[in-house]
């Protein structure tokens, strides 16, 4: 390995993921498939790269959102409270199903803002 050697975790800062998750969603919601497209793909094809971004962008967002309200999820008595956000939910279980070999199209997504930070979609 180079000096030029990036590890995806020193890569993937909250701010990328948050950036590529936002890019999905805008392409989402202008109907341009392309992104959702290059993300399932790659899931279906169980990409070792496509894998370890989502890992990680699991984990950075769960780490983020335990920061935000952790201590309200733990110690509240209103159940609305107490839900983890979505965010945080849909990339754990978009990565879960993913590494199992069952990604699910309703994450394409998902995928999508993953293949962004791998560098898969211009």
């Amino acid at each position: 390995m180079g000096s030029n050697h990036v590890e995806i975790e020193e890569f993937l800062t909250i701010e990328r993921i948050e950036w590529a998750h936002g890019l999905a969603v805008r392409s989402m919601e202008a109907r341009k498939q392309r992104i959702a497209q290059i993300g399932w793909k790659a899931a279906q094809a169980r990409d070792a790269k496509l894998l370890k971004v989502l890992e990680a962008g699991a984990e950075k967002i769960a780490k983020l959102s335990e920061n935000q309200t952790g201590r309200t999820r733990r110690t509240s008595d209103n159940l609305k409270d107490t839900v983890e956000h979505t965010e945080s939910q849909m990339w754990r279980e978009a990565y879960r199903l993913c590494d199992e070999g069952n990604p699910i199209q309703n994450f394409e997504w998902i995928y999508g803002a993953a293949a962004v930070l791998c560098g898969y979609v211009d």
